[in-house]
């Protein structure tokens, strides 16, 4: 899209007029789960005046638990799990607030941004405040490149596709949800293919203590017991091998005559070293690991916002840390979901609920009122990992019982991956998303 044909999608003429209001802009980079939530949350109790701004750098968002299928099933890289971002399937006819997509920002400072296409003919955008949605980025094609079409990155689930069939025995990098979730799809899919996971603590998931959270990190919340060693059960049942409190040895893998450490087809059965001295053998390697928040724009503005493990260092309000006072995030940028380090899940339903939390935080200051601190839940509240289309574990808390198994939750997650409730409901434009099998778009 050409930057006239966006300045001219998206301006509304009285905004830009010498003689008409000025608006005062709430600007959120990033259109992903949190940013997505915080928008609609904004959108409809701003004072006048105000309006919203989603800047999103690619045409398109998608479901991304829906991407665990599609990168073993021919055919599923094509259903309809993702959803483009414009004006129209964003806000309502005759909304104030405005979609810039694609579009990137390349630039942070005190009260604007630089566009790197421009907007209302001009490339910096003033902001009564700022919020950083960026999300975090998985090794492709988990999550598409930055910038690359929806066409290119269903041809890259498609190799993907190809790889996994072709293979005979296939090494996962990484027990986190993804790690088991592609697991439990390709032994769907390949029941005879060998499947091993290979995972750095003592069970999936994360049910090791490794610390609290502070100003200067992040450490995901531990995983209960009940839900680990229910997957881990379903998948010794179906044959597939977990290499637990291991990694693998990249060091070991570049060097002569090893297999490189890059993952992907292996061209034939190679052995694959690990961290303990042991060997495994495989002609498939899927990383799952690498999880990386997508703040590097914090980066170059101030680094010392910035956790030791890369995450956006915010407070209770969700504002940005900042170090020093000369530092251009000081003041009204703010920061949500995988990029920053609020104390909870990174999952799609923490990123809605800091959403909401926020959009309350922000219209509570402007109606000049005192707004309450975000507290997230102290414990996993609900969780739900599927082993292909027959298979999974769920849990659920209750008040006094504590951890309950639910069998339910299993079965409504299988039918659209939750696609229903996180994804298509928060589509609130003039073209609306209808959850139904086909997933279709209604005109």
């Amino acid at each position: 899209m050409s930057s006239s044909s966006l300045t001219t999608n998206m301006t509304d003429p009285s905004s830009s007029s010498s003689s008409g209001p000025r608006w005062k802009n709430i600007l959120v980079i990033g259109a992903s789960v949190a940013g997505h939530s915080v928008v609609n949350g904004l959108a409809q109790h701003l004072p006048s005046g105000y309006r919203v701004l989603l800047i999103e750098r690619n045409a398109f968002v998608h479901h991304n638990p829906c991407v665990v299928r599609s990168l073993v099933r021919p055919g599923w890289d094509m259903t309809n799990f993702t959803a483009p971002v414009r004006q129209d399937t964003i806000f309502p006819a005759g909304s104030r607030h405005r979609v810039l997509a694609p579009n990137r920002v390349v630039k942070l400072r005190r009260t604007s941004v630089w566009l790197e296409q421009p907007f209302e003919g001009v490339d910096e955008v003033d902001f009564e405040m700022c919020i950083l949605a960026t999300g975090a980025q998985s090794p492709a094609p988990i999550r598409p490149i930055p910038g690359c079409s929806l066409d290119e990155w269903r041809t890259a689930l498609r190799r993907v596709q190809d790889d996994i069939a072709a293979a005979q025995s296939i090494l996962i990098v990484g027990g986190g949800s993804v790690g088991i979730e592609v697991a439990g799809e390709i032994n769907d899919a390949y029941p005879t293919k060998r499947v091993t996971i290979v995972h750095w603590d003592v069970g999936l998931l994360h049910p090791s203590d490794s610390g609290g959270n502070t100003a200067h990190t992040y450490v995901a919340p531990r995983t209960p017991n009940k839900l680990r060693k229910d997957l881990e059960s379903q998948l010794r049942a179906r044959g597939i091998k977990l290499q637990l409190k291991d990694g693998v040895d990249f060091d070991a893998a570049k060097g002569s005559g090893q297999w490189g450490g890059m993952p992907g087809p292996l061209g034939g059965m190679r052995t694959i070293p690990l961290v303990s001295g042991g060997r495994i053998d495989a002609d498939y390697v899927f990383n799952s690991t690498g999880n990386r928040p997508n703040s590097d724009l914090v980066r170059a503005a101030d680094p010392g916002s910035l956790t030791t493990n890369g995450y956006v260092s915010v407070d209770s309000f969700f504002r940005v840390r900042t170090r020093t006072p000369n530092s251009p995030l000081v003041g009204n940028y703010y920061a949500i979901g995988d990029v920053c380090n609020s104390p909870s899940w990174k999952t799609a339903e923490a990123a809605i609920t800091e959403g909401d939390a926020l959009a309350r935080i922000i219209t509570t200051r402007l109606r000049g009122m005192s707004a309450q601190p975000y507290s997230p839940p102290g414990r996993l509240l609900e969780s739900t990992v599927l082993l292909g289309s027959g298979g999974g574990a769920s849990i659920k808390r209750f008040p006094i019982i504590g951890y309950v198994r639910s069998e339910g939750s299993v079965r409504e997650k299988s039918h659209d991956f939750h696609a229903g409730k996180n994804f298509f409901s928060r589509f609130r434009g003039q073209r609306r998303f209808v959850s139904t099998s086909s997933w279709s778009l209604a005109m």
